[in-house]
């Protein structure tokens, strides 16, 4: 941007992938467990326990879809509050180049305000 160093790097675009990838791994996860839903006796070695292994797959697709579905959405904030940060940062940018100073040249020559030099006399 401007002469002053200034410039907008915004580097969440890698996280955000990554979480939407998690996001896909977990929906991997939830059709591998919904392809064997249901469990028999000779599955599981009786009634009882194929119903407790048939509660056990629902409640974890049901979990993975839950994990799925969170990870999805937290890659898009990212993304999305990557793109608003870069946007705001590159507004700001422009407007900070062009704002008149008409300040002395060098801030020593500038007088101090409530008896202290102002921090931005530096830039």
């Amino acid at each position: 941007m401007g002469s002053d160093g200034y410039q907008v790097k915004a580097g969440m675009t890698g996280p955000a992938r990554q979480l939407d990838n998690a996001g896909r791994d977990m929906d991997d996860v939830s059709s591998a467990v919904r392809s064997r839903s249901t469990y028999s006796y000779g599955d599981a070695g009786g009634d009882d326990a194929a119903s407790a292994l048939n509660d056990f797959v629902k409640a974890w697709e049901a979990e993975a879809k839950t994990l799925a579905s969170a990870l999805h959405e937290l890659g898009s904030k990212v993304q999305l509050a990557k793109n608003t940060y870069g946007g705001t940062d590159g507004l700001v940018g422009t407007y900070a180049d062009g704002v008149p100073t008409g300040a002395p040249s060098t801030p020593a020559e500038a007088p101090p305000r409530g008896g202290r030099t102002s921090i931005l006399s530096s830039y």
